[in-house]
């Protein structure tokens, strides 16, 4: 039996990439922290896990790039939501009795100028945006808000006090959708993901990329990952426009691992939602 696997509660936003992805009726289950995520994916095919790794306003998730590295997963779609944050609070309460605001990390970074012209509210993370709502909800909080989006007002009762309050409106999260089964997608808006290491010499990094430019491939995103317990060591992460199907694009990955050290393919997958 399938099953969809994302970091929260019910109404979070990863929630919500995977209902954009997949079919309603594919039963989803949310975990405490990204990592149960891999653990679930890694032994049942007929299970897969619903990432983000970037966003538009504060960047990588670091973490997930980590995790796509330790595990034997694989990437087979990518979908871009745009998040929404209002700041929510149960139907009973008011703006003037808010003394806390409560939220995912993320969430928070991504409403950092609102957040900063609030210096009365007390900042406090909590593992999720719907989860926050989840807790005030069970507790009867009545002087904490929550930042998350409209969906998680709905599905928990809360009414907003405040729409719209992330740091820039095109504010959009890209998430991966990983699996055990190693399947390569050849149709439309296909890419390709792979990281890999190099010695430290000079021009090093000009000569993996060429052999992409010189064949015309579009790279689309470069990441580059301190390697723990080895300071200033790198890995970096490419993403590219095509799919390992195809010969062009076979042929510079081939040519690429006869100069790096290290190389670990991780997927050639299906772009839905697009920005």
């Amino acid at each position: 039996m399938r099953q969809i696997i994302y970091q929260g509660e019910p109404g979070c936003n990863s929630h919500v990439a995977s209902n954009k992805f997949f079919p309603k009726n594919i039963k989803r289950i949310g975990v405490r922290t990204f990592k149960d995520i891999f653990e679930m994916v890694k032994n049942n095919k007929e299970t897969y896990g619903v990432v983000p790794v970037e966003n538009s306003l504060t960047g990588s998730i670091h973490q997930n790039y980590d995790l796509l590295l330790d595990y034997e997963t694989w990437v087979i779609g990518a979908v871009s939501l745009r998040i929404e944050h209002n700041l929510l609070a149960p139907a009973s309460s008011d703006l003037k009795s808010i003394k806390e605001v409560w939220s995912h990390p993320e969430a928070l970074a991504q409403c950092r100028d609102f957040l900063a012209s609030h210096p009365e509210y007390k900042i406090v993370s909590v593992y999720d945006t719907a989860g926050a709502a989840k807790i005030v909800k069970e507790q009867k909080i009545k002087d904490v808000a929550i930042i998350a989006g409209p969906q998680v007002a709905k599905l928990y009762g809360f009414k907003k006090l405040k729409e719209n309050i992330e740091s820039h409106p095109d504010n959009f999260t890209r998430f991966l959708i990983i699996s055990k089964d190693k399947k390569i997608y050849t149709g439309e808006n296909a890419r390709t993901m792979f990281v890999f290491g190099v010695k430290n010499e000079p021009g090093i990094l000009f000569r993996c990329l060429s052999i992409f430019a010189l064949r015309n491939i579009n790279l689309t995103k470069l990441e580059s990952r301190a390697v723990i317990g080895r300071p200033f060591d790198y890995l970096f992460y490419i993403d590219f426009e095509g799919t390992m199907e195809d010969e062009n694009c076979r042929h510079a990955v081939e040519t690429l691992k006869e100069v790096v050290t290290y190389f670990k393919l991780l997927g050639s997958y299906m772009i839905k939602g697009k920005k």
